[in-house]
């Protein structure tokens, strides 16, 4: 299966930010002009554990309104071993503690899950950070394993900088990035902001590697904690990044991600015409 061409200067929409139930999302997506659809959880279940029929069935919503499957958000490596407790980590559904033995079956999990979704793009992250305990990616023997298993079914994988994670900033995704030429970037610019990255010198040096953007915001609250707002509407410093990121890597699929649970219908449109707005060129 060949990688999926989403066009340059597009915007995809995750279903499940408006609940279990992907038809609502699928429907604000046309509503929208959003053409592609981001899969990472479904009928109260992560995407990855669905059977066979329901993954089909999904494919077979998209389609039936016009839309297609630009990526698989799956959590492949946002896990620690067993015997170690992660904290407060949002895995939409997966376990969090995965034994060593059983992460190669999921790795060929997300894979065919992928392929029954019609996408080339499969997301993975990098180990929870667990103190000592913590696992290394870059020379973890299953992500040799799961590049090759993905060249050969003509997927990509695509490494989220997420900061419960062991690689989030710049140099250390410049490292694996290096190191593994299978591997493209999952850029989170509002997981960039939150690890101190939030700038044009860390996108363009980032930019190279892109092959798919979040786009989420937020403000800080008085707790600590972070206050999910419409895209534009935060502390993002958008402005300054996307037109850097446009420069380097025009033909880049955008998705919103806006984690807004009061309102998310209205986050996430009030967020495609900011960035539709905000994309040097629009985006369709």
């Amino acid at each position: 299966m060949a990688v999926d061409a989403t066009p340059a200067s597009t915007l995809v929409l995750n279903p499940d930010e408006l609940g279990p139930d992907p038809t609502p999302g699928m429907d604000l997506a046309v509503t929208l002009g959003i053409g592609h659809l981001e899969i990472r959880s479904a009928e109260g279940a992560n995407a990855v554990t669905l059977p066979v029929d329901r993954l089909r069935h999904i494919r077979a919503l998209a389609e039936e309104r016009g839309l297609t499957v630009a990526a698989l958000a799956s959590p492949l490596w946002k896990w620690c071993r067993p015997e170690v407790t992660p904290g407060k980590v949002d895995s939409f559904g997966f376990p969090t503690q995965v034994p060593a033995e059983d992460r190669e079956r999921w790795v060929d999990r997300a894979l065919a899950a992928a392929d029954i979704l019609g996408t080339g793009r499969v997301r993975v992250f990098s180990h929870l950070s667990v103190g000592e305990q913590t696992e290394t990616f870059v020379d973890d023997p299953l992500l040799t394993y799961a590049l090759k298993a993905a060249e050969r079914a003509g997927v990509r994988l695509l490494l989220e900088n997420e900061p419960v994670c062991t690689v989030a900033e710049p140099g250390p995704l410049l490292e694996v990035l290096r190191e593994h030429t299978g591997l493209g970037l999952w850029l989170d610019l509002g997981n960039l902001y939150e690890v101190g990255h939030g700038t044009a010198a860390a996108v363009e040096a980032l930019a190279p590697y892109v092959e798919y953007v979040h786009v989420k915001d937020y403000v800080p609250r008085d707790d600590g904690m972070k206050q999910f707002v419409a895209a534009g509407a935060g502390d993002v410093p958008y402005a300054d990044l996307l037109p850097v990121l446009h420069r380097v890597r025009p033909a880049l699929p955008y998705a919103l991600e806006t984690h807004v649970r009061e309102t998310p219908g209205d986050a996430l449109t009030r967020g495609a015409t900011f960035l539709r707005r905000a994309v040097p060129g629009g985006l369709a």
